[in-house]
């Protein structure tokens, strides 16, 4: 009796764990700029192929991740991959930001953070690659500054597109 009670306890616990194994939609959601200047279907990118929605800020980690993110666009761009950078703060400020920095993706201002609010999001950054259909496949949270989650999107991206993954991060010599 105790050790069926015992199997039944671990399955109970375990479930909420293979709740989260399963496949989520994203959201078809056309995305706007507080000024109500620029907008982005997002349902519309998902129909034309893999999309990376990555929630950032113009902080010096997400910063210094900026050119790894930029690298990965830069290698599947023609291979159809479609990067939306939504940052927190105001329009005004990130115009600079976007310049300075030559940002070559999508982006949009999103200083309330109701995307955040959207994909139930809890860190900054917090990066969603969104397969062909709208399937979100990866949620990456957090910041690395040498390149690893840029990286590992790269590799997810590489399988979604059956292409060679592009290295963003420069591999060390040994």
């Amino acid at each position: 009796m105790r050790l069926l009670l015992t199997a039944a306890l671990a399955l109970f616990l375990a479930a909420p764990a293979w709740a989260d194994d399963v496949p989520k939609q994203a959201p078809k959601i056309t995305l706007k700029s507080p000024d109500g200047k620029k907008s982005i279907d997002l349902g519309k990118l998902f129909e034309q192929g893999p999309v990376l929605v990555r929630l950032t800020c113009a902080c010096s980690g997400c910063d210094a991740e900026l050119p790894y993110f930029q690298k990965l666009q830069a290698a599947y761009n023609a291979k159809g991959l479609q990067t939306v950078a939504v940052f927190r703060e105001k329009p005004e400020t990130l115009e600079q930001y976007v310049d300075k920095k030559a940002i070559k993706f999508q982006w949009l201002s999103d200083p309330s953070g109701e995307l955040w609010k959207t994909f139930d999001s809890k860190a900054m950054p917090t990066n969603i690659l969104i397969d062909k259909g709208g399937k979100v496949v990866r949620v990456v949270p957090g910041c690395t500054v040498d390149g690893k989650n840029a990286q590992l999107l790269s590799n997810e991206i590489a399988g979604l597109l059956n292409v060679p993954a592009a290295q963003v991060v420069e591999q060390k010599k040994k």
